[in-house]
């Protein structure tokens, strides 16, 4: 609750000032691999990460037009990666192994 003792409305998450590469790769192999979209549920799992973190992540992935959320008929909405997102990942992968051998 507020401090007027009032809920506050769900505003967007903080935003990120320097995301963890690794943690951003996590997220869009997560969503290569995958034929299509998937719930957000199973992509913050995938990503071991908390809810308050995976928000923010997504918004920051969002915000980069890497990943989009699809709103389903059944009422749950769901994530896939797009064309930009695969081109990132592609780079990113290349780019932490070259610069961090070893490290998953």
């Amino acid at each position: 609750m507020g401090s007027s003792g009032t809920f506050e409305s769900m505003a967007e998450p903080p935003p990120l000032d320097r995301p963890d590469l690794f943690l951003v790769a996590r997220f869009l192999e997560r969503l290569w691999r995958e034929p299509g979209p998937i719930l957000k549920t199973h992509l913050q799992m995938a990503a071991n990460v908390n809810y308050d973190v995976f928000l923010r992540y997504l918004a920051w992935l969002r915000a980069r037009g890497l990943v989009m959320l699809d709103n389903n008929s059944d009422g749950h909405e769901r994530v896939s990666i797009t064309e930009k997102g695969k081109r990132a990942y592609r780079r990113l992968v290349e780019w932490l192994d070259d610069f961090s051998p070893g490290r998953p």
